[in-house]
């Protein structure tokens, strides 16, 4: 009888509290607020609505979608209501035409003017541009540091626009092999003296180079 008694004393419990969840006019959204966007974006989340049903996981793979979002944190606060959105826009490092690029290879219409200082990529498709892309994050940093834009031929071939010295340095680089011994067949180029004023390098044959 006891153990009766227990048994249904639970179910009490579970229930009153599954109705207070989920049912009663308790523990409602009071607010929603999104970080890290200057733009409103659809949440799904509506005033009012009761927060057991607010989904933390739904929502977050829902905004993820978003082609410039890399990630999305949904948290409950269950004393006042307040549910709070974090989101971790994409970093972009290139540009294409009215697309960005990031690190990872993503591309996306930026949310406004895209920041100063990326890297232009001039290629027929969005996909020789991330090529692009996934090509100069390889390159040491001394390098990258200096990049200002890509050119990929219809061959493959590669033509980058480097800055030496605050001069502009175009360097055929040929297809995208030989990586490392092109770097330092370039950077043993630019620090001859002679080569102080060169405005153009050919490496795509490393062991025979063309300085112009």
């Amino acid at each position: 009888m006891k153990r009766k008694l227990i048994a249904l004393l639970a179910v009490a419990v579970l229930a009153g509290a599954t109705y207070v969840l989920g049912y009663s006019t308790l523990f409602t959204v009071s607010s929603v607020e999104v970080m890290g966007s200057n733009k409103p974006i659809t949440t799904g989340i509506t005033k009012g609505e009761k927060l057991a049903r607010v989904e933390p996981r739904a929502i977050s793979a829902k905004i993820e979608m978003l082609d410039w979002v890399e990630s999305a944190d949904v948290s409950r606060n269950w004393i006042n209501g307040k549910v709070v959105i974090s989101l971790t826009p994409r970093t972009p490092i290139a540009i294409y035409k009215d697309q960005v690029i990031d690190s990872s290879g993503s591309s996306f219409v930026p949310q406004g003017e895209p920041p100063q200082g990326l890297i232009e990529i001039n290629a027929a498709s969005i996909e020789d541009a991330v090529k692009a892309v996934a090509f100069f994050t390889e390159l040491p940093e001394e390098l990258n540091s200096t990049l200002t834009v890509v050119k990929v031929r219809a061959t493959g071939a590669l033509v980058l626009l480097l800055e030496n010295n605050g001069k502009k340095v175009e360097v055929r680089w040929g297809i995208d092999s030989d990586n490392e011994l092109k770097t330092k067949v370039y950077k043993a180029l630019i620090t001859l003296p002679e080569n102080a004023d060169i405005k153009r390098v050919d490496v795509s044959a490393p062991h025979a180079p063309i300085v112009k």
